[in-house]
């Protein structure tokens, strides 16, 4: 006897519909194991989607150079030791001798408390080239950006995050008012657009840019700065050129050979690579856990099979004397595990959409659906259906027809 597959589907969900809550209980595990892969693939990707977004924003093919060095406490902190031994005649050497360093930043940056009216705001203060606003694709709204030339005169003009704009002046125009930062009247010249929180955690939009030259010698007279932006061109490989700078820099400190150094070098790799590695062993984990979920749902279904299959001998036992055929009773119990298996992976890339859609909005992540992974979901839980129900499949056709009704 010949059966259609809306006869067998039929049949399947019936059954799953008088026994609902076992059949509910059976497919958990599915369910769990589809939404963990789901919703972590779509989740990961979008955290890995802004960080390519902080990059761009933060600046292209940038090494970061700092004075001092980065050292590890007993409890796995990192700490950082400041140093006064970089000048910046030693930018201008760099910029001179590395012929693929195309734009150099030095800075200089602190915390100061900053005024206006009655209302104070701590903010992050950073003397910096006039270059910097190209260099960290810096964008204004309001005014203009200080020049070199507010620089070499050493002009007393700030340009304002957007927090210090909002917090200080409301809806007051702030152009040509004066802020007044650690007691020194300067006045505002522009104001950056909204960035938010950059992936190092500085709130980029509580931050004042100062005229290097005004800020070391008017606010906080230091011959020293605290670091440099290094921009390379296209194409060069940046932990090469890393290791260039740091034997220039070395040379020009007149380390020894034993001496630590006394600056440290980063690049947006270096910076971003403990938060990749974090996501990647997060990854490893949702997967682990993804496989022992569906092992415990293709168990709970072979489970299930098999008590259904006991339950129903009399049905098979009617089928079989009215011409159903060993394969029929295969293909029917075979497509009540995968149907369950189905219905458990449905509803769990439902579930792992909606997590991602919650997870996304509370992280303030771009939304990413990893359609890959649907598909493969979709593909391990009819293989687990398959799996956990042919061998009850089988033992259904192994029952004497006459026995049976007897």
């Amino acid at each position: 006897m010949i059966y259609s597959l809306n006869f067998y589907l039929k049949i399947a969900l019936q059954n799953l519909i008088i026994h609902k809550a076992r059949m509910i209980l059976s497919l958990l595990g599915i369910l769990f194991a589809v939404m963990s892969l789901v919703a972590f693939g779509n989740i990961s990707s979008g955290m890995k989607l802004k960080i390519d977004n902080e990059i761009s924003r933060f600046g292209k093919n940038l090494i970061i150079l700092r004075a001092g060095l980065v050292f590890v406490t007993g409890r796995g902190a990192r700490q950082f030791a400041e140093s006064k031994t970089l000048k910046l005649d030693d930018v201008k050497i760099i910029k001179e001798r590395l012929s693929d360093i195309k734009e150099v930043v030095p800075f200089y940056d602190t915390t100061y408390p900053a005024k206006y009216g009655e209302n104070t705001l701590k903010v992050s203060i950073m003397g910096a080239s006039a270059n910097i606003f190209d260099v960290r694709n810096i964008n204004l709204i309001l005014g203009r950006p200080y020049t070199d030339r507010d620089n070499e005169n050493k002009e007393k003009k700030a340009v304002v995050g957007f927090k210090v704009y909002d917090n200080l002046f409301k809806s007051e125009d702030p152009l040509g008012k004066y802020l007044l930062i650690y007691r020194v009247p300067t006045e505002i010249i522009g104001v950056i657009e909204e960035k938010g929180v950059d992936f190092t955690g500085q709130d980029q939009d509580l931050q004042v840019y100062i005229p290097l030259d005004t800020f070391m010698r008017r606010y906080s007279n230091v011959d020293y700065i605290k670091g440099a932006y290094l921009q390379t061109e296209d194409g060069v490989n940046l932990n090469e050129m890393k290791q260039r700078l740091r034997a220039l820099l070395r040379k020009l400190h007149g380390l020894k050979e034993n001496q630590k150094d006394d600056f440290s070098i980063f690049t947006l790799d270096d910076i971003l690579r403990t938060r990749e590695e974090g996501i990647r062993l997060v990854s490893i984990l949702t997967i682990i856990a993804s496989i022992v979920s569906f092992l415990i749902g293709g168990l709970g279904i072979f489970a299930i099979m098999l008590l259904s299959v006991a339950e129903r001998k009399m049905e098979i036992g009617i089928r079989r004397v009215v011409g159903s055929k060993k394969k029929d009773i295969i293909f029917q119990f075979l497509t009540e595990a995968v149907i369950v298996a189905l219905i458990g992976g449905v509803t769990g890339i439902l579930v792992g959409c909606i997590i991602t859609v919650i997870v996304d909005y509370i992280g303030d992540f771009p939304f990413f659906l990893h359609v890959w992974n649907i598909f493969l979901s979709i593909f391990i839980s009819i293989m687990v259906g398959i799996a956990a129900g042919i061998y009850p499949a089988i033992q259904g056709t192994k029952f004497v027809p006459i026995e049976v009704l007897h």
